[in-house]
């Protein structure tokens, strides 16, 4: 044997062993995962080098890593975009656990998108997500008010200020005709249905529904989303049309404790109008009769016979200032499976008009409960709520006497309150006593609902879960409104048609009352199947899903009048009872349900943590439609490119930018609201009637062919952080078309048994915008923190191809039967104004217009531009935040001016404010529609300003946390505005056409200041 032949090969293994024993000397492997330190999820594409070295990898799908370093390697880089960068040592260590923060909170902000949830930074759509730090602080009565000012593209506009009261919320603009602007709300995965009591007052005229969200405790909500465009909202599919507002209550958290607060609010009015008082009332009188042609001494007896030698304030009659009272308690916990969470709460919330208010109880329950290692998990969401709503009498069309608040400013101040006896002065001119309107009507309500979600969940195989979901939402609704036999037919102002029902003068000695129902009832079944995969560098997401939802509504009403015990005395008692009248009339009842049955599918699917792709599908059947258009099909597409992934972009973007994402988007959605559950059908109704007898009436004719208004969007928009992540922006493009236009319209050729039908439209609405949003953090100081949040929406609206003459905004005042102010015209914004201009007064004081007086296009109510500007700050163990808001490029009616604000109305001994008692109109001149009462309406609003202290509890064995409070809202407002608020939207609908844009003697904004305490145990 040739042993040297041997020995060399032996020899070379023997020093390569030696050698790789010196290598794996000198090196070691280190295994880990990253996580989202505010979720916990693995975080994918993340960069791990040796500090001082260019030794790296990167995390894998699953969060995990795996890296070689040398053995002298005493630190670990962990790093990715967005994110805070970690240190971590690993001397001693072969494994390590890492938790990354972003330094950009709202980058790494969780979003509830519809049967799932996203984060900011892989949301291909436009979602906006709202926490309880973003929400506006104070005295909030609904949900809405929390986000009012807060989010790009998003206008919130309150009909009044009148607790309770409704507000108008378009996400990107107003687009139907007819059809409801507002968006779809939902509650903890359920699609609520409106609520509440019906808008009719039944004395004075119709007032605006309530609030639908008003059921909601405000201190229960986790967060809001804004789905803002047809990507993120497509998966709502027919409801998503007008947008998506998603709200997300509070879950158990922490190993278990209770959560106390109370606060305290009074509330004044923010403005009066400036009325003249007694004194200054007779001089202007008798000036207005002599210019009107009387003669001196003819003026001076007029002045005589109003002058009743008193000086009453009518506004100090019905203005108060409101005291605000709120409590909450909460207790919860979270531990291995189980998290569960309950609340209650009470609201006391006085209006600064008298008689008006709202009173609000909620208990909560959130229940989450897992078995089987988590495969298992049952949810349990409930909300009970009783809200008692206090009405004055106000409407929305109580014609040239503007109900209350405009008999408040009309009436003569040398008027007293009461006659000598004590019963109410009245006239008997027809003017009302405020006092006495106050007294003497009485109109209240009380509303139960119960919401409850019910779901359970079941992981079939990894990554593959199949929910099933049950959802019930009760409300039940009654409203009493009694009117006084003592008041007489003037301070009720003659309206004596209740219900349909002519009763001739049957209020005065009489009394009257009205008792309207209100039940709905929804019911949602869901079944979803849900598949997440994470497989080399790719994570897929996709969702298929089945949804039915029923919803049934029944209506009822009555009126009731004469007293069997005859009321008279100012001492005499008038008994809020329904049951005392001996007369009663039955309104036509109604009873409606439609129902939408839906199959939907998304798919998210993420290459590289670099390339975000989202598909949508959702198919809606409703019954509302007829045969031959049940169904309409909502796709929907986006995409998201993280450009600083890309070697060439981190190279040259990367030196600025820690965050550079385009998204781009495309979808349809449709609409089915506005018209009712039977539009699309021939209906015919059968009750029994007041005569006890079956009575049939036709309602309307069918259109088989009717079918869903659909809205198209295209969007591009551009997601930023710089200045090492201390700045982060989102701005957003969109262009929104919306055709097939429902509208109620006459019949061809007309039908003898009804005129009218639904019908699609030719043309379209589109909306055109930019949409900015920015956070700053200016100071980030170890004792001092100041940030600063900026957004902002630039709007363009156009009707286009439209060839139909649509008109709407009825004015109120006197000789003003049948006008209208605005219309929908081509090429023009929805709700353009359409009046003569005025061109001030000529020397003799009457009034000029251009164009020989003829009507021309005036502008838009809808606003142009809206902003937001938000600064906040932290002092040890104080903060602040201070919120202005502003609306630019709109127009509001003055329909008070209008009607009560002319100098004919002093010539008659109505009041009216010094600018028009000086003004050089004539009196004789008549109050026309016109320019002279349409006004800008833009303004700036420091709307919300708050300031806090939390105290070191550390000592204490039994108060974990306390915090005491100090807020303000509506507590400046700068605006060129003639009227008391411009931000405000009194219904004058024509026919079921909406308006926008008036104020008409409209309940007052308030100026509220709040003092709270919050303790945790």
């Amino acid at each position: 044997m040739n042993f040297t032949k041997l020995a060399k090969p032996m020899l070379m293994g023997l020093l390569a062993c030696l050698c790789s024993l010196l290598v794996q000397a000198q090196t070691k492997t280190i295994t880990g995962k990253v996580t989202d330190r505010k979720d916990g999820s693995p975080l994918s594409g993340v960069s791990v080098t040796v500090k001082g070295a260019k030794t790296g990898t990167q995390t894998d799908a699953t969060g995990a890593f795996r890296i070689n370093v040398p053995a002298s390697a005493k630190t670990l880089v962990i790093s990715s975009v967005g994110y805070a960068n970690e240190q971590v040592s690993i001397e001693n260590k072969t494994s390590i656990q890492v938790s990354l923060g972003s330094v950009s909170e709202q980058l790494s902000d969780v979003v509830v998108i519809g049967y799932g949830t996203r984060k900011v930074k892989d949301a291909t759509g436009s979602v906006a997500a709202l926490t309880a730090k973003d929400f506006n602080k104070g005295a909030i009565a609904t949900p809405d008010e929390l986000l009012q000012g807060r989010t790009p593209g998003v206008i919130v506009t309150p009909a009044s200020g009148e607790p309770g009261a409704a507000a108008t919320i378009n996400i990107r603009g107003s687009a139907s005709i007819r059809g409801n602007q507002e968006p779809l709300y939902v509650v903890d995965g359920v699609p609520i249905s409106p609520g509440g009591t019906t808008g009719n007052n039944t004395s004075l005229g119709s007032s605006s529904p309530r609030n639908p969200l008003a059921f909601i405790n405000p201190s229960d909500i986790e967060s809001i989303s804004v789905l803002k465009d047809a990507s993120s909202a497509a998966i709502y599919g027919s409801r998503g049309a007008n947008g998506v507002i998603i709200i997300t209550t509070k879950s158990g958290k922490g190993t278990g404790g209770f959560q106390a607060s109370v606060s305290t609010g009074v509330a004044t009015p923010a403005s009066r109008y400036n009325l003249l008082n007694a004194q200054d009332f007779l001089l202007a009188v008798k000036k207005a009769n002599i210019d009107a042609g009387t003669s001196p001494a003819d003026a001076a007896t007029a002045v005589q016979l109003v002058d009743k030698g008193y000086s009453t304030n009518w506004q100090d009659q019905i203005y108060r200032t409101g005291i605000n009272q709120n409590y909450n308690l909460s207790w919860g916990f979270s531990h291995k499976s189980t998290a569960l969470r309950l609340s209650g709460s009470y609201d006391d919330i006085q209006g600064i008009i008298k008689s008006s208010g709202m009173k609000r109880s909620t208990v909560r329950a959130n229940l989450t409960q897992k078995f089987l290692n988590d495969r298992l998990r049952f949810d349990i969401n409930a909300t009970y709520s009783r809200v008692k709503n206090q009405y004055p009498p106000l409407s929305n069309n109580a014609g040239y006497q503007g109900s209350l608040l405009g008999a408040a400013i009309t009436f003569n101040p040398t008027y007293p309150i009461y006659n000598p006896d004590g019963t109410f002065f009245d006239p008997k001119d027809g003017n009302r006593n405020p006092a006495e309107m106050l007294s003497y009507f009485n109109d209240n309500d009380k509303n139960n609902r119960f919401l409850t979600n019910v779901s359970g969940s079941y992981e079939l195989i990894k990554g593959l879960v199949y929910k099933a979901t049950f959802g019930y939402d009760k409300s039940t609704s009654e409203r009493f409104s009694f009117a006084d036999p003592r008041l007489s037919s003037n301070a009720f102002g003659g309206t004596n048609n209740v219900f349909g029902k002519d009763l001739g003068n049957q209020i005065e000695g009489n009394g009257r009352g009205t008792k309207q129902n209100l039940d709905l009832k929804s019911v949602l079944v869901e079944h979803t199947l849900t598949y997440d995969k994470s497989f080399s560098n790719q994570v897929l997401n996709a969702v298929v899903g089945y949804s039915y939802q029923s919803t049934e509504a029944t209506y009822a009403g009555q009126v009731g009048w004469g007293l069997a015990t005859p009321v008279v005395k100012a001492t005499d008692v008038f008994a809020l009872n329904y049951s005392q009248f001996k007369n009663f009339y039955n309104f036509v009842p109604d009873y409606t349900k439609y129902e939408l049955q839906s199959y939907f599918g998304r798919i998210n699917y993420t290459i590289a943590d670099k390339y975000l792709l989202t598909a949508t599908m959702r198919a809606d059947g409703s019954s509302k439609f007829g045969t031959n258009n049940k169904y309409g099909y909502f796709p929907a597409f986006a995409a998201k490119w993280k450009l600083l992934k890309e070697g060439f972009a981190a190279n040259s973007l990367g030196k600025i930018f820690s965050e550079f994402s385009i998204r781009a988007n495309y979808g349809k959605l449709g609409s089915q609201d506005g018209i009712g559950a039977y539009d699309a059908v021939n209906l015919q109704q059968t009750y029994v009637g007041n005569s006890g007898q079956p009575e049939t009436q036709f309602l309307h004719q069918g259109n088989p062919d009717l079918k869903w208004e659909q809205s198209t969007t295209t969007g591009v928009g551009l997601d930023f952080a710089t200045l090492d992540n201390r700045l982060t922006g989102t701005i957003d493009y969109y262009y929104t078309k919306r055709k097939d236009l429902l509208f109620y319209t006459p019949t061809p050729g007309g039908f003898s048994a009804q005129a009218f039908w639904w019908v699609n439209l030719p043309g379209y609405v589109t909306n055109e915008g930019v949409e900015l949003g920015l956070n700053y953090s200016a100071i980030q100081g170890r004792k001092f923190t100041w940030n600063i949040g900026y957004n902002m929406s630039l709007i363009k609206n156009r009707v286009q191809d439209f060839n139909v003459t649509v008109n709407t905004g009825a004015v109120n005042g006197q000789g003003l039967s049948g006008a209208y102010a605005q219309t929908f015209a081509n090429g023009y914004p929805l709700f353009t104004w359409k009046m003569p201009t005025f061109q001030g007064f000529d020397g003799n004081g009457n009034a000029r217009y251009a164009a020989g007086g003829k009507d021309q296009l005036q502008g838009s109510a809808l606003p142009t531009f809206l902003a937001g500007l938000t600064n906040s700050f932290t002092w040890g163990r104080w903060n602040a935040s201070i919120f202005f808001n502003a609306v630019r490029g709109f127009y509001e009616y003055n329909n008070t001016a209008n009607a009560l604000f002319l100098k004919g109305s002093i010539k008659t001994a109505h009041n009216v404010d010094y600018t028009v008692a000086n003004s050089p109109e004539n009196p004789i001149n008549p109050g026309s529609v016109s320019t002279r009462f349409l006004e800008k309406g833009d303004f700036v609003r420091l709307s919300n300003a708050s300031i806090g202290y939390s105290f070191n509890m550390k000592k204490s064995k039994v108060i974990k946390t306390l915090t005491v409070t100090a807020s303000g809202q509506n507590l400046a407002l700068i605006t060129k505005y003639s009227g008391l608020d411009p931000e405000v939207n009194i219904d004058h609908q024509i026919s079921g056409v909406p308006s926008r844009g008036f104020d008409y003697t409209g309940y007052p904004k308030p100026r509220t200041i709040t003092l709270g305490i919050n303790v945790g145990f």
